[in-house]
Formats: C-alpha cells, structure tokens, sequence
C-alpha cells in the first residue's frame, strides 16, 4: 500500500480542491490516518530522504510513492475500511 503525492497548485484548472482550507482539510485527514495506523513517522523518514519530485504538465502525472509497509493487522484493519 503506498500513499502518492500528486503535483499541485490551487490555480490548476485540475486542482480537486474548492480552496486552500478544503486542500488544508484533507491533508489534515491524512496525517490522522497515518498517525492511527503509525505510519506518519515512517512516512516522514521517506520524505527526507527522496529526492523525487511531483511533476506537473507531464503526461501522465509524475507522482511520488511513499511506501507505508503496514503490518498484517492494519492492513486487514484497512481493507475493511476500520
């Protein structure tokens, strides 16, 4: 399972987000989930550590993959959306 990062800008016509607070909202949400599996710290180590880039204007999107290695019971847990 890996957590992707997209490119972004708030002035994409692409862009998911109504505004910034909505963009700021999900990425709140993220950092929940990845606290109550215990991946943000493993996660954040992997962020140091590349050197990848998203990109945009490419086709298709270059987006990075962060590795989240779940152990058995929170993979479990995740597939049946706990």
């Amino acid at each position: 399972v890996y957590l992707n990062v997209l490119p972004f800008t708030p002035k994409s016509r692409k862009f998911r987000h109504k505004s910034e607070m909505d963009y700021l909202c999900h990425l709140q949400a993220v950092v929940e989930i990845l606290i109550k599996y215990d991946r943000l710290d493993f996660v954040l180590a992997q962020l140091y550590e590349t050197k990848k880039v998203p990109r945009a204007n490419t086709s298709p999107l270059k987006a990075v993959p962060f590795r989240l290695d779940l152990p058995p019971e929170a993979l479990d847990r995740v597939l049946r959306g706990e």
